[in-house]
């Protein structure tokens, strides 16, 4: 059987094209790394640790603010430091502090509050005492919490947190007459509460150092 010429050339042809692919893009043996990533996954799967370190912050404040500068500063001075964590305890914090003023809880506000802070919450508790009033306070919500400032200090760390609530709180005389507030009405209530802990502190906790209402 005589083989066309036309046939010999174009199998001659095809063969020197697979050759050629093969010299560019190599032959599988089926032991490669396969790899399922597309690049930019790859790239966003791994951040190194600079960028890590760049964002941590990116939840709580603007970056190149005072307050993520400061947020740095208590990290290098706290290892450790979890700004989510100081947050969620500083929100039971405030409302384990609020109710303890309430209801006179004096050994629950010694144990959260500075000596200075203490005191206050101490002469306001024996002045309502004096009047013979009782103050009903119940927690509603909270509307926002954010840090504000953040600072490292020679022995310790602030932080100051804002603080918008919601509380039906109500104020009665001896009679039990309300004298302040409304029992049916959420009243908003925002403060700007600071906290610090020491840098040799043994225990994890913040305690309160300072209170203002925000007008």
């Amino acid at each position: 059987m005589q083989l066309d010429p036309a046939i010999v050339i174009f199998a001659l042809l095809a063969l020197f094209v697979l050759w050629k692919l093969r010299s560019v893009l190599g032959e599988r043996t089926g032991f490669e790394q396969r790899n399922n990533l597309s690049p930019v996954a790859q790239s966003a799967a791994a951040p190194g640790p600079a960028a890590a370190a760049d964002s941590r912050w990116q939840d709580f404040a603007e970056r190149g603010s005072a307050l993520w500068d400061g947020l740095d500063s208590i990290a290098k001075a706290q290892p450790g430091f979890d700004p989510g964590a100081f947050l969620n305890g500083a929100c039971e914090a405030y409302k384990m502090v609020v109710h303890a003023f309430s209801v006179g809880d004096d050994a629950t506000l010694r144990s959260l509050a500075s000596d200075e802070v203490y005191e206050s919450f101490k002469a306001a508790l024996a002045e309502r005492a004096k009047r013979g009033e009782a103050l009903e306070t119940n927690f509603v919500a909270f509307n926002s919490v954010r840090m504000v400032s953040a600072a490292v200090e020679s022995v310790g760390a602030r932080i100051a947190v804002r603080f918008d609530t919601e509380f039906v709180t109500v104020t009665r005389d001896k009679a039990g007459q309300v004298v302040e507030g409304d029992p049916e009405k959420p009243q908003e209530i925002i403060d700007v509460w600071t906290f610090a802990r020491r840098h040799d502190a043994s225990s994890p906790n913040w305690l309160l150092v300072a209170t203002a209402p925000v007008q």
